[in-house]
């Protein structure tokens, strides 16, 4: 299967560039409820919670339901990077 779509696409690199990029946009599509974002971000519900009551980060409503897409967590996740200064 690999060697086949090698020989459609051209070469290995675009191959594994377009792998990548299939990769990148199905993960932009992902949705996480306030369960599964703890445990993608490894922190209790209290800190989503609170994450969320303070406007921290984005998220949607659906019924009783809160959901976080990928793109409201990246963002959260890009405004507290921390950079180290040495």
């Amino acid at each position: 299967m690999y060697q086949n779509e090698i020989k459609k696409n051209g070469s290995q690199g675009d191959y594994i560039l377009g792998k990548l990029k299939e990769i990148v946009e199905g993960s932009m599509n992902k949705v996480y409820n306030t369960k599964e974002l703890c445990q993608y971000l490894k922190v209790g519900k209290s800190v989503i919670d609170k994450m969320r009551q303070q406007g921290e980060i984005s998220y949607s409503k659906v019924g009783q339901t809160y959901v976080f897409t990928q793109q409201d967590v990246n963002d959260y996740l890009l405004r507290n990077k921390v950079k180290y200064v040495g």
